[in-house]
């Protein structure tokens, strides 16, 4: 997950009005109502991801809520959550408070070496100046007291294989790799429930992702359906609830 800084705190609206910004984190300036970033139920789940250190000293809330709102809108779904490039673990803790994931009759995979990108990917890595650091005990720890998460270490997509479940609800792809993020898509999108969705976390952050942004705007568009982008850097696809016309 590549961080950056924020910028400056106003904008400019559609016509010339200079307004106050209300939210500039994570490469995002906005002036929009963004009080349910800062409060509640959401609060609570940020803070609990943010714990794990997975963003050091940045915040991304808005791109955080936006996987929270996605596990939340498919939970009444059948299907398990698959998340592909967890790190320490801090949007998974998110999405697991946020949904209240203990009450739920799902599992949730989650995905990641826990060290770093492999060697033999990190030249087609769009954040090879990130420091990552082992952290699978770390991971393990904070999800111990949910038995229905389950930490997976190993390299995608020789894990893959591992998520027993037949029906997926919810799949996050994070990888920062454009390789194992589509190898995921793929062996996925057949388990993929109707209405299910994928948050690409990835999909048009920067340049940096170009690969990825491509390589899933093509995934998409041979399964006639359509990246959602969003000012987060995020792209959401949702799977087809019935036959397309």
């Amino acid at each position: 997950m590549l961080l950056k800084k924020a910028v400056p705190n106003s904008v400019r609206n559609t016509f010339g009005t200079v307004r106050a910004s209300t939210y500039t984190e994570d490469g995002l300036i906005a002036a929009r109502i963004s009080e349910f970033l800062f409060s509640g139920r959401f609060d609570v789940a940020y803070q609990l991801g943010k714990s794990t250190e997975s963003w050091g000293t940045m915040d991304l809330r808005w791109r955080v809520f936006v996987a929270c709102w996605a596990a939340q809108h498919v939970r009444h779904l059948p299907g398990d959550y698959v998340e592909c490039g967890v790190s320490r673990g801090g949007m998974a803790r998110a999405v697991v408070e946020y949904t209240e994931f203990w009450n739920l009759d799902k599992k949730f995979y989650l995905l990641d070496s826990y060290c770093g990108i492999p060697d033999a990917m990190r030249q087609s890595s769009a954040v090879l100046e990130f420091d990552y650091s082992e952290c699978f005990q770390a991971v393990k720890e904070t999800f111990a007291p949910f038995p229905n998460v389950r930490v997976i270490r190993g390299i995608v997509p020789n894990t893959l294989q591992d998520v027993d479940s037949q029906q997926i609800a919810y799949l996050s792809i994070d990888m920062n790799c454009v390789e194992p993020e589509i190898a995921a898509a793929e062996f996925f999108w057949d388990r993929l429930t109707a209405g299910g969705v994928i948050v690409l976390d990835d999909y048009c952050y920067s340049d940096h992702y170009a690969l990825q942004n491509k390589a899933f705007s093509e995934f998409a568009r041979r399964r006639d359906v359509e990246v959602l982008a969003l000012p987060t850097g995020q792209g959401l696809i949702f799977k087809p609830q019935g036959p397309r016309s």
